[in-house]
């Protein structure tokens, strides 16, 4: 709770600091009458107003409509001070500039104006579009240890659907579901972290998810968020319940979760193996994943297919010890932020994970990053779109 109130004291003092910059900056000179001057004021202290009071609604952690209010009052309170925060930052070097002349640059003052536009664009065009706008995209993976059997096998991959992002709606979460069955696959793969924070954030969806079909079935494993590592639970055994009825529900949904075990796929006379662990945690977080648990045998002739919710499992794990043809992993979203010009592209997932996005190889082993569906913390994603992967598998001699 002391931590709580020096973070809000701490926001308050900042968010007040840059409120006077601007306000001395811009306002004083530029509004002429004082009724626009007291709005300005009145505007800024009613939006943090807002900001605690949804906090305050947030304090219940199993109402997810009280959350979702208080997410979004979040994202509209971000909304307005990134570009404030963007303007000052850039702005201020005007200031720097009458160190080395007498009048004062007003160029810095034109570049933060256009900087906070574009922060604000960016965000709102995140928030209120891209956030819903569902790309696909489909790509091939080659080797000669696939059997000929599964020569041109479709595997579609969906990960990080965080149900809680969706609140009780599940209009986009259906046509997720109609666009996946639409590309026919062979096998759908989901990579964890289906919700935020606890197991009822699935209800209102059980329906529409359990629409998924595939021809040999939809397989799915556990991510960080599943675990309901991230509540304040009152006790150990609320928490275990609580994934254990995780776990029921997607049984009920038609899905098979492997918990650190494995299956064998056929087609024809051929098969491939399925393996998936549970979430590879990074410290301070558990590490329930086991592969060796999964499958005994990491470096048998059989073609592999691994589901590992952390990336990171790959480069630690995956490719130091084992044959593992090929991987599928989620978790980074790329951070929900990503820029791309071309072949060049960055995100702040950079910063953490070697591994955030696309198809990546080492020898004869493939990762792929999926972006996810869902959104955490912040209910936007700027240039990391909502991803639905198809894979093709390709026989090669």
């Amino acid at each position: 709770m002391r931590l709580q109130l020096i973070a809000f004291f701490a926001l308050v003092c900042i968010n007040f600091a840059i409120d006077f910059y601007i306000y001395f900056r811009i306002i004083r000179k530029t509004c002429r009458y004082v009724w626009l001057r007291i709005s300005y004021w009145g505007i800024n202290c009613l939006l943090l107003a807002a900001f605690l009071f949804a906090y305050a609604l947030m304090k219940n952690h199993q109402d997810v409509d009280n959350r979702m209010v208080f997410i979004w009052f979040m994202f509209i309170y971000f909304l307005v001070y990134a570009p404030k925060i963007t303007y000052f930052l850039l702005s201020v070097w005007d200031y720097v500039s009458c160190l080395f002349r007498k009048k004062m640059l007003r160029i810095f003052h034109y570049a933060g104006i256009v900087g906070a536009l574009f922060v604000f664009g960016s965000m709102a065009y995140g928030a209120f579009i891209n956030r819903e706008r569902l790309v696909i995209r489909e790509l091939s993976v080659e080797s000669s240890r696939l059997p000929e059997g599964f020569n041109d096998y479709k595997i579609v991959q969906i990960s990080d659907i965080h149900l809680e992002s969706f609140g009780s709606d599940t209009i986009f979460i259906s046509e997720m579901v109609r666009q996946v069955n639409k590309l026919e696959p062979d096998l759908i793969v989901f990579t964890g972290d289906l919700v935020t924070l606890r197991r009822a954030e699935l209800e209102p969806f059980l329906h529409v998810l359990s629409g998924l079909k595939a021809k040999n079935g939809v397989y799915s494993i556990l991510g960080n968020h599943d675990y309901g590592d991230y509540v304040p639970w009152k006790n150990v055994s609320e928490k275990l319940e609580d994934r254990k009825l995780l776990r029921i529900r997607e049984k009920e949904m038609g899905w098979r979760m492997l918990n650190n075990e494995s299956v064998y796929l056929y087609s024809g006379n051929d098969s491939v193996a399925l393996i998936g662990v549970e979430n590879w945690g990074e410290p301070p977080f558990p590490r329930y994943g086991n592969l060796r648990a999964a499958y005994p045998d990491l470096n048998d002739d059989c073609f592999k297919i691994l589901l590992t919710h952390n990336p990171m499992h790959w480069d630690e794990e995956v490719i130091s010890g084992t044959n593992i043809d090929l991987s599928f992993s989620g978790h980074t979203h790329a951070m929900q932020i990503k820029l791309q010009l071309g072949d060049w592209r960055y995100s702040p997932a950079e910063i953490r994970y070697p591994r955030w996005s696309g198809l990546y190889r080492e020898g004869n082993q493939y990762l792929y990053v999926n972006e996810g569906i869902g959104c955490v913390f912040m209910p936007m994603r700027v240039g990391a779109t909502p991803e639905i992967t198809v894979i093709r598998l390709k026989c090669i001699s």
